[in-house]
């Protein structure tokens, strides 16, 4: 891997020197090939280049997307410097931007268009993120650094926007897109997805809408159910639907109204227990440890996965002479049953059964803002605003014995008579978990043009928000005892906070921008869930903690705008970083504060157009992010925190690369072939290496490539992704009672892609 590794630097060294080389040859050429300029509305004050934004935003456009045939965010989180990701299957990803990575509320916002679609899990840190796929999106935006002026307490270390293309009022257009696959270890794959865009009533009222629907087979091997083993058990089929309509009331009134609609089912844990590891088991019962293999997994149980998720929005802009009112609500709604193996925990604790966790979820966030943001003439700008937000989440664990399927044997049941170790049924435990968040917020920003080359900005946040929580056994083990409290324990915390942004961006040519950022992010605290015994000892809630981001950026427009050439060289520092802890048994976890932290890093991102045929991109970063004060000594020394340690999950070093080559084969085609490399360095699973569940996870390269011929109508493709059958180790799962797993890439895929566009 080290020589991989250094291959891989030296191949990213070559290929930028090479790039600035060309680029100061093609300078004189008199052809007028450019690099596309892309628009991003990240600042709330309208359409700006990218390039002109000074700010830390990376942003991709929906061309480059459908070229590069991403579908889900796997696809473009290793194409943005600085973002990482944890993942533990379909719908269930964690974002990591800057190293910013623990648990408790999620450290990324995430919108779609105007929707707030947050992660909401404190376990793993803002986890299970909703996929939705990327079919006919205008651009993803990444804004790095905390973004809480205008996005609030949840974009802690950055924000990531989805932006959908919008209906146009005066076309007819369209495209349908079909796809076949083959998966080594696997089986074959297809996709199906289509846009029609239908103007009602010309440049009154418009229409567009875009469906799809994904068949991915499985590449995991369930050996281990009592009824035998299963085949390719992940499988994952993905269906859903986007329509927009857009009603342009007047020349400067617009009404948007959107819905979309994804459904998921997966059939099994994308996890798998490596050669050379013993998964877990109780021989003296029946149960004995088995050896893990490529690709195998050791679970007794199905791990199915099933969610709906809806999303509904209305957006009202008015654009005036001395700027633009913007009112938007939004609701997104989320339903997950998700199942997972408690045979290991049962077996820790002396119970000889093979059981399930049953997860059933549901999750809703409903928000409303109202924004004005002006474009005077004068050196005077703003953007002022007020948002209002309710969030609600119903959250159940159902353990329940499995029959020989590796199935839940009966339905959950309240009642003692049902208990499997006191009475004749099969429930062991369950809970059920609710809490409700309310936020209210005024923002604002200030710009204040001192000439046309310097610009101070100014801005603030002030947050208030209300959280409700309860928890209810409804099923302890071994059943209900007679003084057994069964009534709901609930809590109520409230928190407030003003956070600030200071921006200064200072523009010598208008090919060359420099700025300075500081800004604070923040992140409220919260209640850990009770104890499912007297005997076990957890904290019963955990505070808010905060950052500081210092940063210096550039942006360059070279070669008569044949290169762009960003740097970004940042400082974070973290106070009561919330992370997750275990009780004295090693098995249960719970929430605290950790002390101190600090993230140090640099951004690079380099796009050039070397010829009218031939672009290349470079994306890399480092990032040191580690602990600068112990955290609390809770009794374990291994698992403890402490000083100079690195932050878990997050390599040192990251990059990306791109090449695309266009050239005619005939008077009506064009053949392109492209090809995209990423590459992540090592990272650990945990902040203490001493700590026995810490997982090395090896870095690695991903290598996808694709060539075909296109015109206007027509695209016929074949690709290939993780064109070298890479195992990369995306994330390990290690505990006391459940031995190493990692979760990896789907392997090798080969495939053809045909799409007509109308």
């Amino acid at each position: 891997m080290k020589r991989q590794t250094l291959g891989l630097k030296l191949l990213g060294s070559t290929m930028l020197a090479s790039s600035l080389m060309s680029a100061g040859v093609v300078a004189q050429d008199t052809d007028t090939f450019v690099l596309e300029e892309i628009m991003v509305t990240a600042t709330k004050r309208g359409a700006k280049s990218v390039q002109d934004v000074p700010i830390a935003i990376q942003a991709l456009n929906g061309s480059d997307l459908k070229a590069a045939g991403a579908t889900e965010f796997i696809d473009i989180a290793g194409k943005v410097p600085s973002l990482q990701f944890e993942d533990l299957g379909p719908g269930d990803k964690k974002y990591i931007i800057r190293g910013v990575n623990s648990s408790g509320a999620s450290t990324v916002g995430v919108y779609y268009d105007e929707g707030i679609l947050t992660a909401s899990n404190a376990e793993d840190g803002g986890g299970r993120n909703a996929d939705i796929r990327l079919y006919d999106l205008e651009r993803v935006e990444v804004l790095k650094g905390p973004q809480g002026t205008l996005y609030g307490a949840s974009s802690m270390s950055g924000t990531i926007r989805f932006v959908t293309n919008k209906p146009k009022g005066d076309m007819v257009e369209g495209y349908v897109s079909g796809e076949l696959s083959q998966t080594k270890k696997g089986g074959a794959n297809y996709n199906i997805n289509g846009m029609v865009n239908l103007p009602i009533v010309e440049n009154k009222l418009a229409m567009r809408t875009v469906a799809w629907l994904e068949d991915q087979s499985g590449f995991i091997d369930a050996n281990r159910i009592p009824s035998g083993a299963l085949e390719d058990v992940n499988t994952n089929e993905t269906y859903g639907l986007r329509t927009h309509l857009r009603m342009w009331a007047t020349d400067e009134l617009t009404l948007t109204a959107s819905g979309t609609y994804q459904k998921t089912d997966s059939d099994g844990s994308s996890r798998y227990t490596p050669a050379g590891t013993m998964s877990f088991g109780d021989a003296d019962n029946g149960f004995a440890p088995v050896p893990g293999g490529d690709l195998v997994n050791t679970d007794l149980t199905q791990s199915l996965w099933k969610e709906d998720l809806y999303t509904l929005g209305l957006t009202a802009e008015y654009v005036g002479e001395t700027g633009s009112l913007t009112a938007t609500t939004n609701y997104y709604k989320r339903n997950i049953d998700f199942a997972f193996d408690s045979s290991p925990i049962l077996f820790f604790f002396g119970v000889p059964i093979p059981g399930v966790t049953l997860q059933p979820q549901e999750r809703s966030i409903w928000s409303s803002e109202i924004r004005y943001a002006s474009s005077l003439a004068g050196p005077f700008n703003f953007v002022v605003g007020g948002f209002y937000g309710e969030e609600k989440q119903d959250f159940e664990v159902q353990v329940i014995a499995t029959d020989d399927d590796g199935l839940a044997k009966s339905a959950f049941s309240e009642r003692n008579e049902d208990d499997a170790l006191i009475g004749s049924g099969d429930t062991f435990f369950g809970r059920v978990s609710d809490y409700s968040l309310t936020q209210k917020a005024v923002f604002g920003e200030l710009t204040y043009d001192f000439s046309d080359q310097f610009q101070l900005l100014v801005g603030a946040r002030y947050y208030d928000s209300t959280r409700n929580s309860s928890d209810r056994t409804t099923h302890p083990f071994a059943g209900f005892s007679d003084d057994f409290v069964r009534d709901a324990v609930g809590q109520e915390t409230s928190e407030s906070k003003t956070t600030f942004k200071f921006n200064a961006s200072y523009r010598p040519t208008d090919d060359l921008l420099f700025y300075a950022t500081a800004a604070q992010g923040f992140r409220v605290g919260g209640v850990n869930r009770p104890s499912i015994s007297s005997e076990i000892q957890l904290l019963p809630s955990y505070n808010s903690d905060s950052l500081w981001n210092y940063e210096l950026g550039m942006k360059s427009t070279l070669a008569d705008g044949r290169v762009n050439f960003n740097a970004s060289i940042y400082s974070l520092r973290w106070t009561d970083m919330q992370v997750l802890s275990r009780d004295a048994t090693g098995a249960f976890t719970f929430l605290t504060n950790a002390g101190k932290a600090k993230v140090d890093g640099v951004e690079l991102e380099l796009a050039a157009q070397l010829s009218s045929e031939f672009e290349v991109s470079l994306g890399m970063s480092y990032q040191s992010a580690k602990l600068t004060e112990d955290a609390p000594d809770l009794g374990d020394p291994d698992s403890r925190a402490l000083d100079g340690q690195h932050m878990p999950n997050v390599p040192k070093f990251q990059g990306s690369a791109s090449a695309t080559y266009r050239t005619p084969v005939s008077e009506n085609f064009e053949l392109v072939m492209r090809g995209d490399l990423l590459w992540r360095g090592s990272a650990n699973t945990e902040f203490n290496p001493n700590n026995p569940l810490d997982v090395e996870l090896d870095g690695y390269a991903l290598m996808n490539v694709r060539v075909g011929v296109e015109n206007e109508d027509w695209n016929v493709s074949l690709f290939a992704k993780n064109l070298f059958d890479t195992r990369a180790q995306i994330d390990a799962i290690n505990g006391t009672q459940d031995p190493l797993a990692y979760v990896t890439v789907r392997p090798r895929t080969i495939g053809i892609s045909l799409t007509r566009n109308f």
